[in-house]
């Protein structure tokens, strides 16, 4: 009887373990420190140069982004026609600030080599 109530309570001690590594809150990426800080030209650049390597280095990691705002979308913006970044909810800009740097916050999710752009999401805009 003992061994049976001992191998119940692994159980449930494993099945909480595993419910809280699979069910894990959200990132606050806006809250978080940026791990770095690029120019969108210099980004796209090395994406194309070396994939791998950057991709190691910069994918799933919190960055600022900066350049100048080429495309305003409702919930995602273009900054330099080389980083592609999307908000959670719609941003405020409004189609005047074409043309304007910007600097931008958010998750490095990838590089899209058919589109040739960087790609972020859970962006925030710093500027």
């Amino acid at each position: 009887m003992k061994k049976l109530l001992v191998v119940i309570l692994i159980l449930m001690i494993a099945a909480f373990a595993g419910y809280k590594y699979i069910y894990q809150s959200h990132r606050d990426i806006e809250g978080e420190k940026a791990a770095y800080t690029i120019e969108a030209t210099d980004l796209i650049k090395e994406f194309s140069e070396t994939p791998e390597i950057t991709s190691k280095k910069y994918l799933n990691k919190t960055m600022i982004v900066k350049g100048k705002l080429t495309e305003i979308e409702v919930n995602s913006l273009l900054l330099d026609n080389a980083a592609y970044c999307t908000f959670d909810t719609a941003h405020s800009i409004p189609e005047s600030g074409l043309s304007e740097q910007y600097a931008i916050k958010g998750r490095c999710i990838g590089y899209d080599e058919l589109l040739e752009v960087v790609k972020l999401d859970q962006a925030s805009i710093i500027k």
